[in-house]
């Protein structure tokens, strides 16, 4: 695992643009994507990575069992409200209902190149850096370094999974929508684009401009078409916070609506650490996690994660000192938050491991789980210690043993 250098292609920005679309490459003037770097692996390291991600993910479906059993849902930060509905969702998907059945999530992983790949954490609902992962990347991948390879089927993957959901929807149309935020309605279209490719009736709609009626209790697009089925970029989790909670919640539990992903992701909330480290307190790529601080000793380093943060809005790295507080002058936080700080639902603290160095700051590896498998890489470079919305997205590729 290593990173080169190199310069970028002639002309670059305004290609992507043309051919691909890809509109936000440089937002308000800032470097996110960055091609004057790739991250080069070996097939025996993407090998380790894949691995560990798919244990990762079976071992997380274990916590979710264990929440829902032991009617644990409020620590994941589900409203009083909310939780029967939720656990219902799991329920059905664990009995095979094809219309719980989840299309993807992204695994966080931080990994030096060696020793084990440890879990940061799991964005199972709304993760995005989906086209960049899946079309951008691979599209410099064929120009620049033909003879290489990528881990990456993130794009036929979801063409496969949208499918499945076809069949299970028996031709009712998917609203797609997202929040006002430019990346956000590009990944949300992007989605759509395959959902389409896929065979589904689709449409996207802007998350302010659809309506609830109040007097048959139905979700509506701009056009007055009744919403059957919605797959949102939207945070649920912020919704269920809104005014919008009770009538979702409503709407699920009455069939009058279908959500993807399914209302169980709520579930995998940053809590679902907690739970994971329950399980398997010894998983060697498993850090130490919890629902108070006081299960770590003073000295440790620690990361407090709100349970609906988002991008790293919220997180703070502390070291906690003689009288397990945080020491002075040891907090470290995201130095451009986002809009949406969270931490009323509350907490969970992690150990803190290191990241993979790059000059100037870190890089994390985010992991695609597309049904129960990795299929997709892509690493974000972040000048602090906290990936947030002001990283960076490196192209990677690897060498395959043949070569």
């Amino acid at each position: 695992m290593r990173r080169v250098t190199h310069p970028p292609r002639p002309d670059w920005a305004r290609r992507m643009e043309e051919e691909l679309g890809f509109v936000f490459h440089s937002p308000d003037g800032t470097v996110y994507w960055d091609e004057t770097a790739h991250w080069a692996f070996t097939e025996d390291e993407i090998d380790r990575i894949e691995d560990a991600a798919d244990a990762f993910h079976a071992l997380a479906i274990r916590a979710a069992d264990r929440a829902v059993s032991q009617n644990r849902l409020a620590e994941l930060g589900i409203p009083g409200y909310a939780v029967a509905a939720v656990a219902d969702s799991w329920r059905r998907f664990r009995e095979g209902d094809p219309l719980e059945a989840p299309v993807y999530g992204r695994l966080d992983i931080a990994w030096t190149g060696e020793g084990v790949p440890a879990l940061l954490e799991y964005n199972a609902a709304t993760p995005t850096s989906l086209y960049e992962t899946a079309v951008v990347q691979w599209h410099w991948l064929e120009e620049t370094h033909p003879e290489a390879d990528q881990f990456n089927r993130l794009h036929e993957a979801l063409v496969e999974a949208w499918a499945a959901r076809g069949a299970a929807m028996a031709g009712r149309p998917i609203h797609f929508t997202a929040g006002d935020v430019t990346e956000d309605m590009a990944t949300a279209g992007y989605l759509q684009a395959i959902a389409t490719e896929a065979g589904l009736a689709t449409k996207l709609v802007a998350i302010g401009d659809i309506a609830f009626d109040e007097s048959d209790r139905r979700f509506y697009d701009p056009d007055g078409t009744p919403i059957e089925a919605l797959f949102s970029l939207y945070p649920v989790e912020w919704m269920l916070r809104e005014d919008w909670g009770v009538p979702l919640i409503e709407a699920v539990e009455a069939g009058r609506l279908v959500l993807f992903e399914p209302l169980w992701k709520q579930l995998f909330s940053k809590g679902i650490l907690a739970f994971m480290y329950e399980l398997e307190p010894d998983h060697p790529g498993l850090l130490k996690a919890g629902f108070a601080p006081g299960l770590f000793a003073p000295g440790d380093r620690v990361v407090a994660k709100p349970l609906a943060g988002r991008e790293g809005d919220g997180v703070e790295i502390v070291t906690l000192g003689p009288d397990g507080m945080p020491a002075a002058d040891s907090v470290v936080r995201q130095a451009s938050p986002g809009p949406r700080i969270a931490g009323d639902e509350g907490w969970v603290y992690q150990a803190f491991t290191p990241l993979a160095p790059a000059p100037g700051g870190h890089a994390v590896a985010g992991v695609w789980i597309i049904g129960d498998k990795a299929v997709a890489m892509g690493l974000r470079e972040d000048a602090g210690e906290i990936t947030g919305v002001g990283s960076r997205f490196v192209p990677h590729l690897f060498t395959p043993r043949d070569a």
